[in-house]
């Protein structure tokens, strides 16, 4: 029994050592959200309400959106963290793109966003071009994409949940995302053009599920 509890003891201080060395020092778990609570939504703003909705697949639940009616240039898809602002974050989430008749599987995440006309935002899917997969400044509402077509999209499959890690740097003025492998970066930009500003989650027209979003950042200032 006494050696059970030794094991058990280990165990805990080996994850919570990796946890430890995962996030920097001074970094505290600002916001999580497993959408068991039936006021899930209470703190999250969203464009659409009736795109959004929380739902269950056996004992978990996860909030997702449904596809747009048409695809924009912007996301039509955007659900943003009330009365949060971030500067320095690191996000991770679990995420699945459902793939659908637009043919798209994407869904994104938006940052450094202060209104619906200039904000940051990353988009995975199933194919990268001019329009998806990427990370994209969006300012007075004309889209930009920051990075080329280098990134690849093999390690993205829609129809299965993915871990995302997202950290953005102020100082350094960086975005960089990690897909499942949370050591190797999937893609990252440097860009000075916006600095702190809401977090969100969505798409740009397909439907996407998010769950077990946690964000750890050393400080966060009420909207």
């Amino acid at each position: 029994m006494k050696s059970t509890i030794t094991l058990i003891l280990a165990l805990f201080a080996f994850s919570n050592s990796v946890f430890t060395q995962n996030v920097p020092e001074g970094y505290l778990l600002q916001y999580q959200q497993n959408f068991t609570s039936g006021k899930a939504l209470d703190d999250i703003k969203v464009e659409n309400p009736s795109k959004w909705g929380v739902f269950k697949a056996g004992s978990n639940f996860y909030l997702q959106c449904a596809a747009a009616d048409s695809v924009a240039d912007l996301p039509a898809n955007v659900a943003v963290i009330n009365n949060k602002i971030f500067g320095d974050f690191i996000l991770e989430a679990d995420v699945m793109a459902v793939k659908d008749s637009l043919g798209t599987g994407e869904l994104c995440f938006f940052l450094g966003l202060r209104d619906l006309s200039r904000y940051y935002y990353v988009q995975l899917a199933n194919r990268s071009d001019s329009t998806l997969h990427g990370i994209f400044l969006v300012n007075k509402s004309i889209r930009t994409r920051l990075t080329g077509n280098t990134y690849k999209v093999a390690a993205w499959k829609p129809n299965k949940w993915h871990k995302i890690r997202l950290e953005r740097n102020i100082l350094s003025r960086t975005i960089i995302v990690y897909l499942d492998n949370m050591t190797i970066p999937m893609m990252q930009i440097k860009d000075y053009e916006l600095i702190m500003g809401s977090v969100g989650v969505g798409s740009l027209a397909g439907t996407s599920r998010f769950d077990n979003i946690k964000i750890w950042a050393p400080t966060v200032i009420s909207e």
